[in-house]
Order: structure tokens, then sequence, then C-alpha cells
């Protein structure tokens, strides 16, 4: 290991130097307290603007599946449902934030990518690999990913068409507004698709709006936003019932105000809600219709068990504050935060005193649970010499479980003003979501005694930064505890939540990044980032079927740049090869198959001139067929064509 890292400085120092933008990015989601690239302690990967705007991605999750550590799996089209995972964790695992303001959903990880926002509203991504709970709290069990969104800068607006195979269309149009003391954004969006293959059609609809007002030495900031979305779920959940459906709504809304020079202090409350509507036989025009109490296709009946559709409906709701300061024992950070989580449902939890009706269906909520959850955390940073040190520890209860402990410490040594060492420990946890504790239904049982997850974190890694130039390497382990997994112990037996006991993780991390200077200037490129990940599980043939925890990426290598070919025409591309670990059961010919490699390349041509914009686009250029989850086939090529238009 010392002659990896000797190696690699060595190799490093060779890079020309000069003034460093990098070295003063500036870092939200690696620390409690206000930090940078150079002086984090943890490996931090960040999508730029400029990136984002000209990447050949529709959504947030067609993003974040080229970056490296992370697992997107895409079960639909257009990032309809996306289950995300780092470092091997599971979707369960990961906590998805808008400007620092959790959104975790408290009935099904499923939910975590029911966004708000589109890719035009999206300033940068921060990508945390590995545990942060003593950052965020619960979910951060093996990273976070933090969505920071645009400021308003002029006034503006702009309109954006796009059409592509399969009858696929998106339209938004977003508007800033400037003012002596605010700046506001405004932003709606509109997709949608027949599908490529039966039962994969889709439409959903984006809202959100953000303000910042400024009140004498005191900043408000105002969000919220909405998102619908139907889509066909052919296979999502269960090969037994192909022909399934899914609707949901989701709502959220933040205020924060911050304050202070020499104190800082920031207040946030929020409310996320979301409905959600499950159809295990979709209802609807040559599909299942509702006769007397019965769904009926044609010949076929839907199974006995089967009298309704699932609803739910779940609610996060808190407020936090905190406070950072400084004094000759560095910086120091202090908060505390209270939420609330609830279900209502006709699916999971305990009887309602009184069932609750649902507007214009034929269900109602007959059942629910909720659990409140109170924690307060410190974090000390102090640099000594070429030193960052850093201590903290984080103190959360929820009912009703007991309280739990969550410390951190990191440590990081500047060899000079472009090479670091750095290294950090962590204790990680994740809160059994309410389709863990109660989901029955098609031959699967949660389980009401299920203990929260807990992980030991562990990670050594090195980091270069310079003007041009950024390297990191990190080596990682986590030692999870009461992981919880939905097993089967037999052929013949059903799904079952479980905590199964001890799971360890262990892998590197690595990417290198280059923006435009010698061949590349030749080449006309803005930047190359080369990446790779490797995980790895202590025990990957358990005793018994696992339906989540040993189905991972093991092997990712990613490959993304941008050229500007002409004065105004820009060349984007990313390729990505994934081999992912475990099997699962062909539904046609009830065989068992291992997960095949897969190659993906998409690609982005813009043209912009005045106020106008041209674009082409592919997505999985070389036609693969590949699966993320077993069964649910993905799209081949898919292209894209679309004119954007700033007044």
């Amino acid at each position: 290991m010392k002659n990896i890292i000797l190696g690699i400085c060595l190799l490093s120092s060779s890079f020309v130097c000069g003034q460093n933008r990098l070295l003063d990015t500036a870092l939200v989601s690696a620390s409690r307290l206000n930090t940078n690239l150079q002086s984090s302690n943890r490996n931090v990967q960040v999508i730029e603007g400029d990136e984002i705007a000209n990447a050949p991605a529709n959504t947030v999750a067609e993003l974040l599946d080229f970056v490296v550590g992370i697992d997107a799996r895409q079960r639909g089209m257009f990032g309809t449902q996306t289950d995300l995972s780092i470092r091997g964790g599971t979707f369960e695992q990961v906590l998805v934030l808008i400007n620092g303001v959790r959104l975790n959903d408290a009935q099904t990880g499923h939910h975590l990518m029911n966004l708000p926002v589109q890719k035009s509203d999206i300033e940068r991504i921060e990508v945390l690999l590995g545990g942060g709970s003593y950052i965020f709290g619960g979910n951060a069990f093996s990273g976070a990913i933090n969505i920071i969104t645009k400021n308003a800068s002029e006034d503006k607006a702009s309109v954006k068409a796009k059409a592509g195979s399969f009858n696929a269309y998106q339209a938004s149009f977003s508007q800033q507004l400037v003012g002596e003391k605010h700046q506001t954004r405004l932003s709606i969006s509109s997709s949608g698709s027949e599908g490529f293959k039966h039962n994969t059609d889709f439409n959903q609809t984006n809202l959100y709006g953000e303000s910042i007002i400024q009140l004498d030495a005191k900043q408000l900031n105002l969000s919220g936003g909405y998102t619908w979305q139907n889509f066909g779920a052919q296979n999502f959940y269960s090969d037994n019932f192909p022909e399934q459906y899914e609707k949901t709504r989701t709502l959220f809304v933040n205020a924060g105000l911050k304050s202070g020079n020499q104190v800082r202090v920031d207040r946030q409350v929020y409310w996320r809600r979301n409905w959600d509507e499950f159809q295990l036989y979709r209802e609807g025009p040559d599909f299942y219709q509702y006769t007397n109490g019965l769904f009926i296709k044609g010949s076929d009946t839907a199974a006995s068990f089967y009298t309704g559709h699932n609803y739910h409906r779940s609610d996060v709701a808190g407020g936090k504050v905190e406070a950072e300061f400084s004094t000759a024992w560095g910086k120091t950070s202090l908060g505390g935060e209270y939420r609330y989580e609830e279900v209502v449902s006709n699916n999971l939890g305990e009887a309602l005193e009184a069932p609750i009706p649902i507007n214009g269906k034929r269900g109602a909520y007959n059942l629910g649970a909720s659990r409140h959850s109170i924690s307060f955390s410190g974090q000390q940073y102090k640099k000594i010499g070429r030193f960052d040190l850093s201590a903290a520890l984080m103190v959360n209860y929820t009912t009703p479980y007991k309280p739990g402990f969550y410390p951190a410490l990191t440590a990081g040594y500047n060899i000079n003003r472009n090479h670091k060492l750095y290294g950090s420990f962590n204790r990680s946890f994740r809160l059994p979501s309410y389709t863990d504790l109660y989901y029955r239904l098609g031959g699967a049982e949660g389980s009401k005694d299920l203990r929260p997850e807990n992980a030991l974190n562990y990670e050594l890694g090195y980091k270069f930064l310079s003007e041009k130039h950024f390297f990191n390497v990190s080596l990682y382990r986590r030692q999870g505890t009461d992981i919880i997994d939905w097993i089967k112990a037999c052929d013949t037996c059903n799904l079952v939540a479980s905590n199964t006991s001890t799971v360890n993780f262990n892998g590197v991390d690595m990417n290198y990044r280059i923006k435009g200077t010698g061949f590349q200037k030749r080449l006309r490129m803005d930047f190359l980032e080369v990446g790779y990940s490797f995980s790895i599980t202590d025990d990957e043939d358990p005793e018994y079927e696992s339906l989540y925890v040993f189905d991972f990426l093991r092997h990712k290598a990613v490959i993304r740049s941008q050229h500007s070919l002409l004065k105004g025409l820009k060349l984007s591309y990313s390729c990505s090869y994934q081999q992912r670990n475990g099997s699962y059961t062909d539904a046609s010919k009830g065989e068992l198959i291992e997960f095949p490699s897969v190659f993906l390349v998409d690609a982005q041509l813009l043209y912009t001139w005045r106020n106008f914009g041209f674009s082409l686009s592919g997505q999985n250029l070389l036609n693969k067929t590949y699966y993320d989850r077993g069964n649910v086939e993905l799209p081949g090529a898919w292209l894209w064509a679309g004119i954007e238009v700033s007044l």
C-alpha cells in the first residue's frame, strides 16, 4: 500500500500546477462544517453545472448512472423508477437531499428518486461515498447524494422541447426573476412515452420553485416542488404478476433562515408527502377491468387474494437548527433536529381507529404507523500544521428503538498544496422502512420485529488537486450488522424481511479528471474523466436466497468527456462498463441466469446560436439488451432531437 501511494504521488507530481480553482470548490456534503475539496477528508464526487447541462441525459437518475461508486438501477424509461446504491449498499441505504434537506421516504426507498427538479434546475451534484449518518442522520448508511439547485442570476425565461424514439417527448419552461432583495426561479416540465414494449409507457410532470429573499442581515430561502408520474411497471416487483402499474405523487416544501457572521445559524423546516397507488394487476383499457369485485382480463381473473389496489400516503416533516463558529480550537458545529414520519395505507401498519377515505378511489386507508425522531450532533475541525483533523458525534433516538450513538473521526495529511493523504472512520445507521415492517401480499412478508441496520465504515485515500487535474483513490471497508434483506430459505418459502446479521463490503473507488490542457486542447476537449470502482463482500454464498443485499455492481468503469468542436458546437459522451454480482431466475425459461456484463454509450451533440440551442442525443447507442433488475428489460438505442429558446 505504501509503494502504491508513493508511486501515485510521484506520477501526480509531474503535472503542471497553477492557480487552483478546484481547491476552493465549496462542498456542503463532506462535513457539517463549511469546507472544500482540499480540506475534506472524505471521498466526494462532484458533477458541475456545465457538465450537467451538456450531458447526454434527460433526468437526474440518468446523470448518476455515470458516477463512479453509484449503481443507478433503472426499472423503466426516463428514470420512472430508479433504485440507487452506493458502494454495494441496497436502495434503502442511500440518502438523497435537495440543498441539504433530506428527502427519504418512510414507506420505501423505491420512492427516493421522486424528485421535483429537472436537469436544468441543478447547479451541481455532490456524491458522498461512504457512511454519513454523523452529517445527515439516518439512511445515509452507505452514502448520500446532495442536489444543489441554481440561484436566479438575471431576468430570463427558457423554453425547451424534445422528441424521441418510442413516441417520447419532453417539454419544459423555466423563469428567473431577480429583484433588489430577491432571486426567484420557477420551472415546469412534462415528459412521456408510449413505451418501448408492452406496459412500459409513462408520463411525468414536475413543478419546482425557489426564492432567496434578503431580510437585512438574514437570508430567507423558500423552495417547493411537486412531481406526478404514472408508469407501466412490467415485472417490476414480481415475475408472477407481470402486468403491474404504479401512480405516485410527491409534494415537497422547505423554508430556511440563515443569519450571523461570527456565529452562523441555519434554521430549516420541511415537509414531504408521497402518495402511492400500486396495481399488482393493471386496471384499464386492454388490461384488467374491475367487475363485481373481481379484476378480469378476457378469460383471466386476478388471484383470489387480490381484492383491490395498494394505496399509501407517507409524510416526513421536521425542523433543524445548526450553528457554526470559530475559536482558537478551530471550527465548531452544533445542531439538533426533530423528525416525524407517518404512513397511512390499506396494506402497511396497524389498524386505525377509523378508515380515511381516499378521494376518487375505491379503497380507504385503514392501517397506519408513525414514529418520532430526535437527534443532536456536534463536530470539531482543527488544522494543525499539515494535518486536518475532525471529530464528530450524533446521538439519535427514534421511537420505538433504543438511542444510537454515531461517532466519526477523519484525518488528512497535506503532503503539499496539491497532494493529500486522508482517512476516516464513522458509524452509520438505517431505520427499517414501513414496507420492511408491514408489507404482506403476493408471497412477501414484512417483520415488525426488525432492528435498525448499523455499520462501521473505514476509508483510506489519496487525492491530488491542481488547476487542471483531479485524482482520487480510496480503499474502504463497511462492516454491517443487523442488515435488512428480503430472503427465502427454501424454494417454496415466502420472501421474508429479516435482519441477516453481518454483511461486510470491501472495495476501491478511483477517478481521474483533467480539464483541457496539452493534447486535449488539440482535441478541443473541455474535460476528460476516467473512473473505476470495485466492490466485494466477505460472504457471497449465503445459505438463503437474497433479494437485495448480494445483488450489487462488482465492477464499474466510466469514461466521460466533452469537446468544443466548433464555435457553439459541443459533443458530450459517457461510456460505462458494468459487471453485476448475483443472478436471477428467467421468468420465461425458469432458468437461473447470472447478470451479464454490459457496455453502454450515451452521447449528445449540442449547437447554440444566439438565444437558440439545438440538440441531437442518443442513449444506449450500441443497442444493448440489458437488465438492472432481473426480468426488467431496459430500452435499446434511444434517439432524441430538441430545441431550446432563451428570452
